[in-house]
């Protein structure tokens, strides 16, 4: 509040300088109502799913529902890798696609996934060998998951097996990412691939995954640029307009569109360092405000677009991770150092994003955000302002809302409550009691008494217990009644004879513990 300000005290203290003040400070409080940062809600272990599925996390999508990881093989030996889906509310909802399992060489990875109208476009560039006709992308029903045998591209001689080999003929290395065209003006819509050293982009029938357009007839997606690894591409997310932002060589670049299968020009959106010694390189793009090393021959540098409003703020922004050549910059590298969030134009946002814990304190990098290589993947989801970032170092995937959840009171099986989100609460098994609940009126359900007869609770078994079990008693007509499900031993929807014998079995009398595992059988 001291741009502008008078050194006339004075004139604040007049009505028109009392109605100035007002007006600043209800100014002030609307910044402060929307304030732009993204709020930590879940972060997911993987590491039980990676290995099996694969060594490491490369690759994300989501559905609004459940999110799907692709795999990296680092074994140095080849092994089969897949895609893993699971579900955000509830991370015990997990699965590996069947269809998504491929034998593939080390170092190879599914490099790009995308979901729409309820199918998975998988890209798993030359599995075998370095042979671009290996390079597939496979298209799987996220519901049965099998594969959506109509998706079988320019396949005459065997066609209905979900599957495009050497999509449009590509004959570059399938590194540089894959998204979903919305085309320009409603024309040219498909799932469009980048290639390494290839300067334009390919383009599938997303239904039927034929050719649209190939490496010599798609639209070119560089330009301007001096040095030789212009086309060494990593990603590729398009706006909603049909601009393409662009990784290369750990550079971020966007093509301007202007027809359907045109761009007018490219865009730098980040100011070039030499990969050795990171000194300047004369380049377009110099004198933006975020620079980044030259790194063409490192993979898992990715990107998305993230939609004004939310956790952004008031423009759209991009954000990316800044992973530069490990020979010359070593790892461990932060996650605070390697996440970047730049305007569409590149110039960084007016005031700083900031990734925080879901109660709006800092990110502790021990425990919320570990060291790792800079290997990040990304996936923005508009509806619910959803940021999803795959943690490929630390087997995790870290879920960001632009908005603070709500907290409350979370029962956890065991009887305990905590006062958490509602993401938090069902990936730790609990029922969320609702928002702004708290465990002062929760009455969370205790779990059932060691042996299930001790109804007092007092550890032992006795007349006062067979009281309590009379009460709960329904016999053949069935039934549990409120409160009495503990005394339903066998968990046939009745307090019975059977759970009456069972019940005699744990008696021990007044005062005498009663075993523990009386009901065991």
């Amino acid at each position: 509040m001291t741009r502008g300000k008078s050194n006339r005290v004075d004139r604040m203290c007049s009505p028109f300088g009392r109605k100035l003040m007002l007006v600043a400070a209800t100014l002030v409080t609307a910044v402060t109502i929307v304030r732009a940062d993204y709020f930590l809600i879940s972060s997911i272990d993987l590491g039980a799913d990676f290995g099996p599925v694969g060594n490491n996390p490369m690759c994300i999508t989501f559905d609004g529902v459940y999110a799907y990881i692709g795999a990296y093989n680092g074994s140095g030996l080849s092994r089969e890798i897949g895609i893993l889906k699971v579900n955000l509310a509830n991370p015990t909802d997990k699965a590996e696609l069947a269809a998504a399992k491929q034998t593939v060489d080390t170092f190879r990875y599914y490099g790009a996934l995308v979901v729409r109208n309820g199918v998975l476009y998988a890209l798993l560039d030359r599995p075998s060998g370095n042979d671009v006709a290996t390079t597939n992308v496979r298209a799987i029903d996220v519901t049965t998951g099998a594969l959506v045998e109509t998706f079988d591209g320019d396949n005459l001689a065997s066609p209905g097996n979900g599957v495009v080999v050497k999509p449009a003929g590509m004959t570059a290395p399938a590194i540089g990412g894959m998204a979903y065209d919305p085309g320009y003006g409603g024309t040219d819509m498909g799932l469009a691939i980048f290639g390494f050293g290839s300067g334009r982009r390919v383009l599938l029938d997303i239904d039927s995954g034929a050719t649209l357009h190939t490496q010599a007839s798609g639209f070119i997606v560089w330009g301007g640029s001096s040095f030789k690894d212009s086309t060494s591409w990593k990603d590729c997310w398009f706006d909603t307009n049909g601009d393409v932002y662009q990784r290369r060589s750990n550079q971020v670049q966007r093509a301007i569109r202007t027809g359907g299968n045109s761009a007018g020009s490219i865009e730098q959106l980040t100011d070039a360092l030499k990969l050795e010694d990171g000194t300047p390189v004369i380049e377009p793009g110099d004198g933006k405000p975020v620079a980044t090393r030259l790194a063409p021959e490192v993979v898992g540098q990715n990107l998305a677009l993230l939609a004004s409003g939310g956790g952004a703020g008031a423009e759209d922004l991009v954000v990316f991770n800044d992973r530069p050549d490990p020979r010359y910059v070593p790892p461990p590298l932060s996650f605070a150092s390697t996440i970047k969030l730049i305007k569409k134009n590149g110039d960084l946002p007016p005031a700083p994003v900031q990734f925080l814990k879901a109660d709006g304190t800092p990110l502790d990098p021990a425990a919320d955000t570990p060291d790792g290589n800079g290997v990040y993947d990304f996936h923005y989801e508009a509806a619910q302002d959803l940021l999803l970032i795959s943690d490929f170092s630390n087997r995790r995937l870290l879920v960001f809302q632009g908005v603070p959840p709500a907290l409350g009171a979370c029962c956890l099986p065991s009887g305990e409550c905590v006062e958490v989100n509602s993401f938090e609460c069902q990936a730790q098994g609990g029922s969320f009691m609702g928002a702004d609940t708290t465990c002062a009126d929760a009455n969370c359900p205790q779990p059932c008494p060691a042996p299930f007869a001790d109804g007092d609770r007092d550890h032992d078994v006795d007349q006062v217990d067979f009281g309590l079990f009379q009460l709960c008693y329904t016999g053949a007509e069935g039934g549990v009644p409120d409160g009495c499900e503990c005394f339903d031993k066998n968990r046939d929807g009745a307090v019975d004879a059977a759970d009456l014998q069972t019940f005699v079995a744990c008696w021990s009398g007044p005062t005498v513990a009663a075993n523990p595992n009386c009901a065991a059988n």
